[in-house]
């Protein structure tokens, strides 16, 4: 497995920061369910702002993942064994 390049130890980081801002807007969404309701405009931009935070925790998740295997240039000589 090869390792993270600055770019994908860059978007980890992200990825982190936005699982943790995901947790707090779900706390604070939490908060307002129970004493405003799910009918207020603050609890709805709550439930949407969750949402992103964890949507863009996952995308930045996946592309920070190293990969597999080292891809050779679309021009290099196949190997035939």
């Amino acid at each position: 497995m090869t390792p993270r390049t600055i770019g994908r130890k860059i978007a980890f980081g992200f990825s982190v920061f936005s699982i943790v801002s995901m947790v707090v807007s779900l706390v604070t969404l939490i908060y307002f369910m129970a004493t405003r309701g799910s009918g207020d405009v603050i609890t709805a931009s709550l439930f949407a702002t969750t949402l992103f935070f964890l949507s863009c925790g996952i995308v930045l998740y996946l592309m920070s993942k190293p990969p597999r295997y080292k891809l050779e240039p679309w021009d290099s000589i196949e190997k035939t064994e």
